[in-house]
């Protein structure tokens, strides 16, 4: 066994005496220089959503977001006071659809959405049962005729890769397993083990004399050897490996001990390290999934690990969880016996904590979105 390479030399970037954090929204831009951003705590996530828009948007399309963000709104406020289960996620499914083409409007990936469709479709395998045998078929936008499709405009305006012509297919049961809410119900109703392997800390790094940044990623080796997996595996089924390698960690928490994940490619900067923070966290993007808690540290991150053959379906993970919604939409709209029936079945509990826990984490996930800047619960009022 070829022993592991040693880290890189550096040290903690620490400014005004305290490690900086890491998030995917690291610093704002001053009018000369770059500060370190806060966590923003709001008990009104749809505020911190209004406030974005009318800062950020812009001004042709303003009207058309604030809009669509009121609908947005209503069909949550809806789906909370809803009497029938399978009410819900029709009301949710167009209280997200909504909230996405106000986000891509104020990002102004799409100057409009006058002209769009769902730009996904729900399917099911020839003779298939509901659910285990569904298929989502997504379609690239804009089409061939101009009209913006949703889906994939969400998708890009995230970071994910545009979907290419004529179509793409996702099947459902490789969906769900990417929802960190309920993952542990999805993993007894399909045998399987878990997926989501939590990181415990994200630290960023520097060397002063090269100039350089990177991020190291540690994660407790004691959570991949329980489910029997090796730190190749991990490395190749997280996608972490194309960015990342092992290096010799001494890292403990206790008597836990952690592997040390390195940056492959430092990011250089020029002036103050925090001018490059923003490219240096960028490349983590897609690559881990993040929860809002109340208490610190206010975001928890996980590696999500699949199968290679998978790969291709790992979406980014708010597409993921709009695509679950949209296919427990359609069905409730256009069978809702089915819907029914599938609550009953292997995968009920699962469906029904999707339904109840997944909407805040995603409305506060998208808020942040908005803002650039983590968006989180207060604990206490």
């Amino acid at each position: 066994i070829m022993p592991l390479p040693r880290p890189r030399k550096g040290l903690v970037l620490n400014v005004k005496g305290r490690p900086v954090p890491f998030s995917f929204w690291p610093v704002y831009r001053t009018i000369r220089r770059y500060g370190l951003q806060s966590t923003l705590f709001a008990l009104d996530p749809w505020n911190v959503i209004v406030a974005s828009i009318r800062q950020r948007c812009p001004a042709s399309a303003k009207a058309e977001a604030e809009a669509c963000v009121e609908q947005a709104q209503d069909f949550y406020n809806a789906s909370l006071t809803a009497a029938l289960a399978s009410a819900r996620p029709l009301l949710l499914y167009y209280s997200f659809m909504n909230l996405v083409k106000a986000y891509g409007l104020t990002m102004g990936t799409v100057p409009t959405f006058s002209r769009a469709q769902h730009g996904v479709s729900e399917q099911l395998k020839p003779a298939g049962n509901e659910l285990v045998d569904a298929y989502l078929k997504a379609f690239p936008s804009p089409s061939t005729s101009g009209d913006r499709q949703i889906f994939d405009d969400f998708n890009k305006s995230i970071g994910g890769t545009g979907i290419a012509a004529p179509s793409h297919c996702y099947d459902l049961p490789k969906l769900m397993p990417q929802v960190v809410a309920g993952h542990r119900l999805w993993c007894e109703a399909a045998d399987e083990n878990e997926r989501f392997i939590a990181i415990e800390r994200i630290s960023v790094m520097h060397d002063v004399a090269t100039k350089e940044l990177w991020l190291n990623i540690y994660v407790f080796t004691g959570d991949l050897s329980r489910f029997g997996i090796t730190h190749t595996q991990f490395l190749t089924e997280s996608q972490l490996g194309s960015c990342f390698r092992e290096v010799r960690s001494a890292g403990r928490k206790g008597a836990k001990k952690m592997m040390r994940l390195e940056q492959l490619v430092p990011t250089k900067y020029t002036g103050r390290p925090t001018d490059t923070l923003q490219n240096l966290v960028h490349s983590l993007r897609g690559k881990i999934w993040a929860t809002v808690s109340e208490g610190r540290p206010y975001r928890r991150y996980y590696a999500y690990l699949a199968p290679t053959s998978e790969h291709p379906e790992v979406l980014p993970q708010l597409l993921s969880i709009y695509a679950v919604v949209f296919y427990l939409g359609s069905i409730t709209r256009y069978r809702p016996h089915h819907f029914d029936a599938i609550l009953e079945g292997a995968y009920g509990a699962w469906i029904r904590e999707f339904i109840i826990g997944q909407p805040v984490q995603f409305i506060y996930l998208l808020a942040s979105e908005f803002a650039e800047q983590e968006v989180t619960k207060p604990a206490i009022v």
